[in-house]
């Protein structure tokens, strides 16, 4: 193997094969013979490494530059949109907070509710009881017997009237 050189090196090498004159013989540039420049002389390889490096050099600044950018559209991200998305985060945190709560309020109160709902049922279980008795008795009165008591006491009433002579009027 070659000896390893620095960019330098090779760039300072360059520049002294510039100053000197190319062969008139110039071989074209393309040509290659079983997979090796075997035409090329020294000087042609070593120009065509330099003018490779310089785009080599000019594309890596390139692409150098292009990440810095992308980093620095990154890092202003990052310090623009962290903060609001912690606290859009701590928002939500909060919510989900107060909706738990209200959930286990509400839970409670549809607890009430049904113990409510179960005592009202019970309370309309034991008056319809209540009233089917009331009914019951209502329904067992002798209307009929009611009347002729009625009738006989106000016949009864009516003779100790005719006997103590009031005729109906009262003492006053």
């Amino acid at each position: 193997m070659a000896e390893e050189k620095t960019v330098a090196e090779v760039e300072t090498k360059a520049a002294e094969a510039e100053v000197k004159e190319a062969p008139a013989n110039k071989l074209p540039v393309n040509k290659i013979k079983d997979g090796k420049y075997a035409d090329y002389t020294e000087h042609d390889l070593l120009t065509e490494l330099i003018n490779l490096e310089k785009k080599t050099v000019k594309r890596t600044g390139i692409v150098a530059s292009a990440m810095m950018v992308i980093a620095a559209v990154v890092l202003a991200c990052a310090i623009l949109i962290v903060p609001k998305v912690l606290t859009t985060l701590t928002a939500a945190e909060n919510t989900l907070n107060e909706a738990t709560t209200l959930m286990g309020e509400l839970n409670d109160s549809l607890d009430g509710m049904n113990k409510m709902i179960a005592n009202v049922d019970k309370v309309l279980t034991d008056n319809t009881e209540a009233m089917s008795d009331a009914i019951q008795k209502i329904s067992d009165i002798d209307i009929d017997g009611l009347n002729d008591s009625i009738k006989n006491l106000n016949e009864a009433v009516e003779a100790l009237n005719r006997v103590f002579g009031n005729n109906g009027k009262g003492n006053r």
